[in-house]
């Protein structure tokens, strides 16, 4: 009885679950572990500054009978109290940005364990914006997790979270210029490291590209590129070419996903056709297979003033469900099932918003629970700084009253 109800529990409801006895632990966990293998893919959405668990399942897609089962979307309850801005996965770890611009804070949770950190910024002028640059990740050596967030005040610059010290430092390694720009949301974890979409503002120089015979210079006065930041050596690698060119001022859109936390996948849309790649090496060159390539015109249905923003797809079945990048008021949540041969098949997900809604959206085709304890900060690197902090204070009065 247990095993045929837990598939049917959000993933969000599993710390609950887990915590009855060992038995439920062990049912819970296999659950989770093998919605890969059943085309069932697990993410979390944003409606209206709420989080939302959103469970996927493909099978049955291409039968005109019932086997194919709606998307459940559901509220996460734990989280309902927050107004959330942006949101971050890796490793069963979410990380959540909250929609305030004067931010004192950061929250990690783990939905497994249903254990949440908060996070101070390095110091009172330094507080979180709402649409700041944000990455999620961890050292492959350590498996240590970290967060990446830039600097909001004084010098440009990037900081590191380190999550067994519970503390703030500079990033030291490489980073980029001030002209490069970051896309909203444009970050995705993978193996522990964050991919981002980036505009670069001047003409770019790719390594490498000279020893092929090939003009290493785009002269375009700007162009979408990918950047790689490691989070074992805290530092930003070369500019990546993606498998097709834009120049990132609005006439196209561009979006990153993962295929089951192994490989890239890129979205292109223009106004006619769309197209996603997969790659198929990322180091120490980036290179790509196509996918799927679309013409937009001969679907019918498809709505006119689409615009793509999230998407996962499906290797086996050989399909792309792609989300709407906003959501206008009065008109559904919607998302669309894009396949080879002029396969199209649209599918509510949510009602209206109740205002013009972005609509960010973190799937994972290869969720695992997470066994982070997050309450877990090393007691001797909490007394290390308690022993700091009134070995400064007691400097401080000496020297005043030296004085």
């Amino acid at each position: 009885m247990v095993v045929k109800i837990l598939p049917k529990v959000p993933i969000t409801s599993l710390g609950s679950v887990r915590s009855t006895c060992r038995t439920w632990e062990a049912i819970s966990e296999k659950h989770l572990l093998a919605a890969a293998s059943k085309n069932q893919f697990l993410g979390f959405i944003l409606k209206d500054f709420d989080v939302c668990s959103m469970k996927f399942d493909l099978q049955g897609i291409h039968d005109d009978g019932n086997d194919f089962i709606l998307p459940s979307v559901k509220e996460v309850s734990r989280l309902d109290q927050y107004e959330i801005s942006q949101i971050f996965h890796c490793d069963g770890l979410l990380l959540c940005v909250f929609k305030d611009n004067n931010n004192s804070r950061l929250m990690v949770w783990n939905m497994y364990l249903n254990q949440v950190r908060w996070i101070k910024p390095s110091d009172v002028f330094n507080r979180f914006s709402k649409s700041g640059v944000y990455a999620l990740g961890y050292d492959s050596k350590t498996r240590n997790h970290k967060i990446l967030r830039e600097k909001s005040h004084g010098d440009f610059g990037y900081e590191i979270y380190d999550f067994n010290s519970d503390s703030w430092r500079v990033v030291k390694g490489n980073t980029p210029d001030a002209y490069t720009q970051f896309e909203e949301q444009g970050g995705l974890s993978l193996k522990g490291n964050t991919y981002f979409l980036a505009v670069q503002e001047y003409p770019v120089r790719f390594e490498g590209d000279e020893e092929e015979g090939v003009d290493g210079e785009d002269t375009s006065p700007t162009r979408v590129i990918l950047l790689c930041f490691d989070f074992t050596k805290e530092s930003f690698g070369r500019r990546m070419k993606l498998p097709f060119h834009s120049e990132g001022d609005g006439q196209d859109q561009v979006s990153l996903s993962c295929v089951r936390d192994e490989k890239l996948a890129v979205l292109y849309q223009d106004y006619k056709t769309l197209d996603i790649w997969i790659s198929t090496e990322l180091q120490p060159k980036a290179s790509w297979s196509e996918f799927l390539k679309v013409d937009l015109m001969t679907l019918d249905g498809f709505p006119d003033d689409f615009v793509a923003g999230s998407f996962f797809i499906d290797e086996e079945k050989h399909v792309a469900v792609v989300f709407e990048k906003e959501v206008k008021i009065g008109s559904c949540c919607s998302a669309y099932i894009i396949g080879q041969d002029g396969f199209f098949k649209a599918v509510k997900i949510g009602d209206a918003p109740a205002q013009y809604n972005r609509l960010p959206f973190v799937c994972t085709t290869a969720f695992a629970p997470s066994l982070v304890d997050l309450k877990n900060v090393k007691t001797s690197v909490k007394r290390k700084r308690k022993f700091l902090n009134l070995f400064h204070f007691l400097v401080d009065l000496f020297l005043s009253s030296s004085s």
